[in-house]
């Protein structure tokens, strides 16, 4: 089992609304939201956080209150208790996307914006077939292609819960016609991707331990998603 979501971010939600949404989540996330500078890293924060909740209540069939969302050593927040043993869960956002994954195994996503990409980070950070494969590409290509490898590097981190005491360069992911594969001496050898076609100035990635993806991601409308979750306050 496993679902992967959409949600793009058209508006900022009315004072009223916004601070019942904020109140909604733990206080040390509400901490965090309210730390940002600028409006936009506030609600794509915040808006990842009801994603993330809204895809737990309305797949365990509970209330937010209920749920209980605790970080392993290397800070992955994961559900609480016997329940995170069977239900795993992890976001994503960038410029004007947030995303989400929920799935019975481990689990990582991640969205990008594509922009000027850094060869420089791809040579010393990524593993050396994969920035050959990166040099390989023909030169109008190679930024997209750039943030293909990074998506879905990011998602097999997200995935392994290891955050940053796994290398970027300890392990190779390989995009071709035929499929992508992992090249990893680690434990986590058993992990499928797939990618979906979420905007075209945007790579998203979505890693996990299953062998059958869903065909497409499911698409919320913002204010869709903030009145659902609304319904399981």
């Amino acid at each position: 089992m496993i679902q992967v979501y959409g949600v793009k971010l058209e508006h900022e939600p009315g004072p009223a609304l916004a601070r019942v949404l904020l109140e909604s989540l733990p206080p040390h996330k509400q901490e965090k939201i309210e730390r940002f500078y600028h409006r936009a890293d506030a609600l794509r924060c915040m808006t990842a956080e009801i994603l993330s909740r809204y895809m737990i209540c309305r797949s365990l069939a509970i209330k937010n209150r209920e749920i209980q969302i605790n970080c392993n050593r290397y800070g992955k927040p994961q559900l609480a208790g016997d329940i995170g043993r069977f239900y795993h869960f992890n976001h994503s956002h960038s410029g004007q996307w947030v995303v989400g994954v929920l799935s019975d195994s481990p689990c990582g996503i991640d969205v990008e914006e594509i922009r000027e990409a850094d060869l420089d980070i791809a040579e010393h950070c990524f593993a050396k077939q994969e920035f050959q494969d990166l040099q390989a590409m023909p030169v109008e290509l190679r930024e997209e292609y750039f943030f293909d490898l990074w998506t879905l590097k990011e998602s097999f981190v997200k995935a392994c819960g290891l955050g940053l005491s796994l290398p970027l360069d300890s392990f190779a992911v390989r995009k071709r016609s035929s499929g992508i594969t992992l090249l990893t001496k680690h434990e986590f050898q058993d992990f499928r991707f797939r990618q979906y076609p979420i905007d075209p100035a945007y790579k998203l990635s979505v890693c996990a331990g299953v062998s059958k993806f869903p065909e497409y991601l499911e698409l919320i409308d913002q204010e869709q998603l903030y009145i659902q979750f609304m319904n399981c306050l």
